[in-house]
Order: structure tokens, then C-alpha cells, then sequence
């Protein structure tokens, strides 16, 4: 039955209460019981009532479902069996509570079970904060109460003190907050009894969701006291960001660097949507790292972060005194608008800057060692409603770390204009006439473009080198249709580029200068002297400088082009193959454009043997914007035909007629230059590709026939083939390209079939095998990249295979707490090698972690036992060998 009393503000039992021991939980919590009615229900004659300066300011309910009785002696109400005490936002539940009406104290201990176990020990609530006990006293008035073996839980921090002295804020006395005072404790992430880790401190304070300090403590292992000792130690134990100590992320010894710590600093929130990490890598021979990493995000705007990071490594060079520093940095950044800020403009992209093979250099696995190219991205882009252009300002990188070559371009400014109709007239009805199809449209492109090497590259000299321009492209087409079937399409292309730096082309001969002309010492026979003989090596080189001034290069053409489509369809009635469909689309046309000016080139000597005899060389080549002018007058009719195979066959599985794509495309095609003096047929272009095993396998292929001969010094002949081998076309090349990435999903529905179903009796059993087995295969998926080439020689053809790779990333599961992972293992079947394998082999030990990561190549390893990812990751024991101490593998 359920209980409720109240005491009165003398601490007596209030006999006026309502009799409500027959009430159910939720009618219980209906009932209010004031200590003292409101002013307005006195009576006109009723003196007001004394109130104790120790009263309570509130109704204490209690209650149990078992029974209690009350012992008017001692003023003492004793409840068993799920019992209960509410003050407020508290409560204390435990199978057997005491309530002292005098002192106004309440004392929770379990009781025995059927099995002489302690059970329904005291839980203790004050608001959100749950403390769980062995045994307990609280007092109403002090708001100070005492618990013994308490398990506090704090973040991820489980607090157990022998004895715990519970003080409750009380704001009128100057105590904003819940106050716990523990002896004896034992800190630790682990949520096992007993912890298999703690830090066992004399004395413990807490702030519940703000802090907990501690005073002189040491690491116990599975109960065992280890030398690790701390004199003090603070720990945030808030939800929301706090300033704090960064501990290190790792603890490393190396041969080269010496002792050394990585990542440790501080942190710090700098408003309620951004923070910042300071972090630092020391070591003892003078090695350090510095960076800067910061996150952010505000709801429905944007979101994202920024990580700079600076390397100084010092190593010793052998058989020398000098040591090597090789400086490096990376700079990282992302940032995301989100599309609900501004439908108009956003603002985003990232940024991944490295110098000097930073992220090789600093980390071993796969993708920090084998990766050679990065790449950035960030714009703002703008657009106009109603209107039909936009504007785009962006920010480009690309870099390759094997050359060591950056290019930059900053800023990129973007204004395009959309299709418009100029001469279209919406209000007049009917169809269109010929000149409202006629559209037009334009691109503006205009950039500064840095290019170096990353070690150069905030130098003052690269910076000079900067060039800079702006392109126009505009052109006018409009789409006919004729005889119903046939699409013709004129068009005019205009381009023209502006450049405030050319290529400037000298000449450049020294016969003094070695690179041209060396000494060549020759002794008489006799004896009797010696005479130095000059010796070219050189006849001269023509070198080039990039010369500032406004130059513009402009380009004009003009083409019209016919396509159409036809469909070849053959059905069939019976058997598994039950169609076959033929797409030809056909495209003939003609394009025209003009031979470049001649100002387009200078004249440059380029041997002095011949002083007086010059070539043309263009002076925009290898300018920001690729453009190449030309001689040779074009003046091409272009052909092509584009083949689509597609099938259509029955499925026995659901008794349906599915589609099949045989080949995705079969492209044929080439042009005749009427312009040209000679050589005016181009090669014949075949090129196709198609998709094997449901898309897993992917073929490409790519062949050219030339109708022209070769000459004895393999260049192109001015005779047909035909004249001078009696065969039409001549092989030029063939290129065959095959791509595969496979997972065990990809192997199951390639040989997946209805036979495959398991008979009835071991049905469960089988399909609870193949679940297992494929739960552990389903984190590795298998590329495999082949290439090859076939080129005509003037002798026989040689045949290469250019790429023939495999390799397997991914991980598996081999027990519930054994895992092996694969950052990269493969194999080059050219080079004969094993391609940078990365391995890791990880143990789950419940609240640590043991791993094992080797990347033999490398000749570098890295052992870890640490804590699982919390606060006290900090704990941990590290061996490892970097890339500076490796050997270098095998």
C-alpha cells in the first residue's frame, strides 16, 4: 500500500490529513500538502501561525509499496519494500528507508533477497544528478546528507567514494551549486565492478556537469597500485566547452628525434559556436610541430573548420656533423553554408595546402604516404532572380608532391550569361519562326595564376612571376529541325584572351660557357706539352622569359552540323533472348577557322651554325590560359556515328522481360581538312565502352586507322596507304582499359540464384552461417586496374601493358573483439612488388583499446595499449618506429 504524510512546521505528525493509503501512484501524486495554507484562507479571527526558523519550505512525501509503520516513541516512520522520500526536485528510493520526523533526516539502506543479497539499494536524485549507494542519510533542513560507497556518474567519469558528503546548492546561503566531497575514491572511465582501471584518490570534490578536482593520487591496474602518481588533478566534467589542458595524443621514443610527445595544448571555446585547439609537437633533439586547429558552426548558416600545421624536424645525417631540417606545413580548410541560409548566394569549399611532403612525412598510413596530388576549392558563388547570369569568385590550387609543383589561382572571377533568346517574342502566338530559335550566350573568365615549387612558394621571387588575364568567349547557334527527323545546328564561336605577360624568346650561344663549349686537354706524344682542344657539345638553346605588356589573342570559328537517330530492332519469340536494339546516331557537319595572324609568333635563330635561319615560335605558350595558334587554315567536314547495343531477355527468377546494355556506346569519327596542302584526312577514331558483371567491371577501349603511311623515320607519309601497301587503313593504336572494384555484396549478386535457397530442415542454420560469413567480408572491397597498348610500328607492333595493379582496403571483424584492417594492401604484377601495404590488427579490452598498425615498405610499426577514447585517454602505452627510423622496410 502507499503512504503519504507531511510534516508540520513544528516536525509533529499532521493528523488532518486526508486518509489516503488506498491511493494509487498516479491519484498520489495528485494530493498537495501544505505546511502552511495560503494567507487568504485564514479566517477573520484566526491568529497567524509562528513559523519555525528550522522548518522545511516544502511538503516531504514518503511512501512505499510493502508496508511502514510509524513509531510514535521515537517519531520515526519506517518504509519497506520500494520506498520512497520527495523534497523537491529530490528523491531517495531504496527498499528500506527511515524517516526521522525530529531531526527531519532520512536514512536508505537495501535489505536481504531471497538469497541473502543485498537488493533495492538507495538511488539518490537531485535534479538530473543520480548518485547510486550502498547506504545513505539525508537531512531536509541542512540539505547536507552522507553516502556510503556512492557511484556518481560524471561525463564519462564514474566516481565511487568510499564515504560521500552530499551538500545541496542553496542559493538563499550564497550556494549556487551541488557540492560532493568524496573519500576515498576511485575515478575511472570503466563501467566495470570492479573498474579494471581507476585513479584512486584520498580526496575527491565535485561540481556535478562543471568540474571535479582531485588531490594526490595514483593508477591502479585491475587492483593493483602502479609508480603513477599525480600530487593533483582537474577534470571538466561539463557538457558544454570548457578551457582545459590538451593531454598528449601520443608518447613516442624515437632514435632520430628522442623522446617526444605529440599534440599536447590547450583548449578553449571562443563564443558558443567556435573553438580552438593550440596543440604542439616537442622532442628532445630540437624537433617541434606547432599547429592550430578551430571548429564552428551555427544552426541553418553554415558550418565547418580550419586546421594549421607547421613541421620543424631535425635529423642527423651520417658521417657528418651538419643535421638535416626539413621544414614543412599544412593548411586545411572546409567550410559548408547551409542551403537554408541564402538561396541566392553561398559561400564554400575546401582547402588542402601541403609543403614539402608534409603528410607523409608526419604519418604512416596508406593515404598520407601515397598520396601525391591535392587539390583546393573554395567560391562564392552569386545568382540573380529573374535575371539570367551569375557571377562566381573562386580560389584554385593543385599541387603534385612527387615534382613538387603548385599552381595557384586567385582570384577567379566567373560571369556567365545563360542561353537567351534575344529575338524570341512571347506574346506573338503560334510556333516559333526561324530567327526567335537564334540564342546566344557568353562567359567571362578573369584570374592570377602563381606557379612554383612548394618549397618557393611565399618567396618574393615567385610572386613576381605572377600572371595575370581575363578570357571572353561568346557564341550564337539556334537548333533547326528538318524533314521531321534531322536536327541542324549552325553556330559562331568568338573568343579572346587578354594577357599582361608573353613569352619572349632569345637565342642564347657562349662559347665560353661549358654548357656550350668544354675543354678537352690532349698531350703530345713526346711528352713535351699539352694543347686544350674546344669541343662543342652545343650548338645553342633558345630560351624564354615572360615579358610584361597587353597582348590579346583572338580566335573566330564558325561550323554547322546535321544528327539524327536510327533504330535497327530485331525481336524474337521464344527462348531466354527475346530482343536486340541497333542506335545509330549519325552526325555530319563542317567547321571553319581562320589561320592565326602572323604577330602571333617570333622569329628566333635557333643554331649558330645557321645565323641567319629562324623558326616561328608562338609567344603564348605555357600562359595561364591554354591557347595555341595555328598556321594551317581549318577547314573540316566532320563525321561521326555513335553506336548503342541493348538486349532484352527473359527472367525465369520473376517471369519478366528485363533490359540489358550490351555496349553503353561505339563511337566512330574523324574530319577532312579541305584547308590543307596535304595530309587532309585525320585518323579514323574508334572508341567504346561497356560495363561486365552488373556494373562491377568496367571495359575501355580506344583505337585510331590512319589512311596514311609511315616514313622510314616514323613520320606520317604524304601517300594514302593504300598507294603504297595496298590496304586501306593502317594501324595506328589500340588502348584497352579495364577498371574493377568489387565487394562481397557485388560477389553475392552476381551468383546469386533460386537454386541457392537451403532445403526447409537447415534453412535457419545455413542462412544463419552465410549471415556470419558475410557480416565478415562485407568491409573489404578489391580494385584492379589493367591497361594495356598495341602501337604500329614501321616493324613489327609492340604490344605494353601500361597498368596491372590490385589492391584490398577495408576491414573485418574476426571476433566480437578481434579486428583486422587494411589501409592498403595490393599488389603491382609490373614492378613485381607488393604496392605500400598498411595493416592493423586491433583487440577490443573492454574499456582499453590494444592495436597493432605495420606499414612494411616503410620499415615503420606503432604499438598501442591506451584507454578507449575519453578523458583519460591520455593513458596509454606507445611503442613505435616512424619513417625517420625505419629502415626502410623491405
Amino acid at each position: 500500500m502507499f503512504n503519504c504524510l507531511a510534516l508540520n512546521v513544528s516536525g509533529q505528525i499532521n493528523d488532518s490529513l486526508p486518509d489516503i493509503s488506498s491511493m494509487t501512484d498516479s491519484a498520489m501524486d495528485s494530493v498537495t500538502v501544505d505546511t502552511i495554507p495560503p494567507a487568504a484562507n485564514y479566517s477573520e479571527g484566526m491568529s497567524m501561525i509562528v513559523m519555525s526558523p528550522d522548518s522545511l519550505d516544502a511538503v516531504v512525501k514518503y511512501g512505499s509499496v510493502d508496508s511502514n509503520y510509524l513509531d510514535n516513541t521515537e517519531h520515526k516512520v519506517h518504509l519497506f519494500g520500494d520506498a520512497f522520500v520527495y523534497y523537491k526536485d529530490l528523491s531517495i528510493k531504496a527498499n528500506y528507508i527511515i524517516v526521522d520526523l525530529d531531526s527531519s533526516i532520512a536514512t536508505a539502506q537495501g535489505l536481504p533477497d531471497s538469497l541473502g543479497h543485498l537488493a533495492g539499494l538507495p538511488v539518490f536524485n537531485m535534479g538530473e544528478e543520480t548518485i547510486n549507494a550502498k547506504k545513505m542519510s539525508y537531512n531536509f533542513v541542512t540539505r547536507k546528507g552522507i553516502i556510503y560507497e556512492a557511484l556518481t556518474t560524471e561525463g564519462d567519469l564514474n566516481i565511487i567514494g568510499e564515504r560521500t558528503k552530499f551538500v545541496a546548492a542553496n542559493p538563499e546561503a550564497g550556494k549556487e551549486d551541488d557540492i560532493l566531497y568524496a573519500y576515498k575514491a576511485q575515478i575511472s572511465t570503466c563501467d566495470h565492478n570492479p573498474p579494471h582501471f581507476a585513479i584512486m584518490a584520498r580526496k575527491v570534490k565535485t561540481i556535478p556537469d562543471k568540474l571535479a578536482v582531485i588531490g594526490s593520487s595514483n593508477l591502479e591496474l585491475f587492483g593493483v597500485p602502479t609508480p603513477l602518481w599525480l600530487p593533483f588533478g582537474f577534470y571538466p566534467v561539463s557538457e558544454t566547452h570548457t578551457a582545459g589542458l590538451i593531454l598528449p595524443r601520443d608518447y613516442e621514443r624515437s632514435e632520430t628525434f628522442g623522446l617526444g610527445i605529440r599534440d599536447i595544448g590547450y583548449y578553449f571555446p571562443i563564443s558558443d559556436w567556435a573553438d580552438v585547439s593550440l596543440l604542439a609537437d616537442i622532442y628532445f633533439n630540437g624537433t617541434w610541430g606547432a599547429g592550430i586547429v578551430t571548429n564552428y558552426a551555427q544552426k541553418y548558416k553554415f558550418r565547418g573548420n580550419v586546421a594549421l600545421r607547421y613541421s620543424y624536424r631535425v635529423s642527423e645525417i651520417a658521417n657528418d656533423y651538419n643535421n638535416q631540417i626539413a621544414k614543412s606545413f599544412s593548411i586545411r580548410l572546409t567550410h559548408a553554408q547551409d542551403p537554408k541560409a541564402n538561396p541566392y548566394q553561398t559561400l564554400g569549399g575546401s582547402i588542402n595546402i601541403q609543403s614539402n611532403n608534409f603528410e607523409s612525412i608526419n604519418y604512416n598510413d596508406a593515404q598520407s604516404a601515397l598520396t601525391n596530388s591535392y587539390s583546393s576549392n573554395f567560391n562564392y558563388s552569386r545568382t540573380f532572380p529573374g535575371k539570367p547570369y551569375s557571377l562566381t569568385a573562386a580560389f584554385n590550387h593543385s599541387q603534385n608532391t612527387q615534382s613538387h609543383l603548385v599552381t595557384i589561382n586567385a582570384p577567379e572571377l566567373n560571369f556567365r550569361l545563360n542561353r537567351i533568346y534575344p529575338f524570341k517574342n512571347s506574346r506573338r502566338p503560334g510556333p516559333d519562326q526561324w530567327y526567335e530559335k537564334i540564342a546566344f550566350q557568353y562567359a567571362g573568365n578573369a584570374t592570377a595564376q602563381i606557379t612554383a615549387t612548394d618549397t618557393m612558394l611565399f618567396d618574393a621571387a615567385t610572386w613576381e612571376k605572377a600572371q595575370y588575364g581575363a578570357q571572353h568567349k561568346a557564341s550564337t547557334s539556334m537548333n533547326l529541325n528538318v524533314f521531321k527527323n534531322f536536327n541542324v545546328t549552325p553556330s559562331v564561336d568568338y573568343a579572346e584572351t587578354w594577357f599582361f605577360k608573353t613569352q619572349d624568346r632569345m637565342f642564347k650561344f657562349d662559347p665560353n660557357d661549358m654548357d656550350f663549349v668544354e675543354n678537352d686537354t690532349a698531350f703530345y706524344p713526346d711528352g713535351s706539352g699539352y694543347i686544350i682542344l674546344k669541343d662543342t657539345v652545343s650548338y645553342g638553346e633558345i630560351n624564354s622569359a615572360l615579358t610584361p605588356g597587353f597582348d590579346a589573342f583572338r580566335r573566330l570559328s564558325g561550323s554547322i552540323n546535321m544528327n539524327t537517330q536510327i533504330f535497327n530492332t530485331v525481336q524474337f519469340k521464344k527462348g531466354w533472348l527475346r530482343g536486340i536494339r541497333h542506335v545509330i546516331k549519325p552526325s555530319i557537319g563542317y567547321s571553319f577557322s581562320p589561320a592565326s595572324p602572323k604577330s602571333y609568333y617570333q622569329d628566333v635563330q635557333f643554331s649558330v651554325l645557321y645565323p641567319d635561319s629562324t623558326i616561328a615560335q608562338s609567344r603564348f605558350d605555357n600562359l595561364l590560359y591554354s591557347v595555341r595558334p595555328t598556321t594551317i587554315k581549318n577547314s573540316n567536314l566532320n563525321y561521326s556515328f555513335t553506336n548503342i547495343f541493348e538486349a532484352k531477355y527473359f527472367s525465369k527468377k520473376d517471369s519478366t522481360e528485363k533490359k540489358l546494355k550490351l555496349f553503353d556506346n561505339i563511337s566512330v569519327g574523324g574530319s577532312y581538312n579541305m584547308a590543307a596542302e596535304y595530309n587532309k584526312f585525320t585518323p579514323v577514331a574508334i572508341s567504346g565502352n561497356t560495363r561486365f558483371f552488373k556494373g562491377i567491371t568496367t571495359l575501355t577501349v580506344s583505337a585510331a586507322y590512319s589512311l596514311y603511311g609511315l616514313e622510314e623515320n616514323g613520320g606520317l607519309s604524304k601517300e594514302f596507304y593504300v598507294n603504297t601497301d595496298n590496304k586501306l587503313l593502317r594501324f595506328d593504336f589500340l588502348r584497352i582499359r579495364l577498371s574493377t572494384r568489387i565487394t562481397f555484396k557485388d560477389i553475392k549478386s552476381i551468383f546469386k540464384t533460386a537454386s541457392a535457397t537451403p532445403p526447409p530442415a537447415s534453412g535457419n542454420s545455413y542462412r544463419n552461417q552465410t549471415s556470419k560469413f558475410e557480416e565478415l567480408l562485407s568491409g573489404f572491397n578489391i580494385n584492379h586496374e589493367f591497361g594495356a597498348i598495341r602501337m604500329g610500328m614501321i616493324g613489327p607492333d609492340v604490344t605494353m601493358v601500361t597498368t596491372n595493379s590490385v589492391n584490398l582496403i577495408g576491414s573485418m571483424k574476426l571476433t566480437p573483439n578481434w579486428s583486422i584492417y587494411f589501409g592498403n594492401i595490393g599488389y603491382d604484377f609490373i614492378s613485381k612488388r607488393i604496392t605500400y601495404p598498411d595493416i592493423g590488427l586491433s583487440r577490443n579490452l573492454h574499456c582499453w583499446e590494444m592495436s597493432f598498425n605495420w606499414q612494411p615498405t616503410r620499415g615503420t610499426y606503432a604499438f598501442n595499449i591506451n584507454v578507449k577514447p575519453g578523458t583519460f585517454d591520455f593513458l596509454k602505452v606507445p611503442y613505435k618506429r616512424g619513417n625517420y627510423d625505419a629502415s626502410g622496410g623491405f
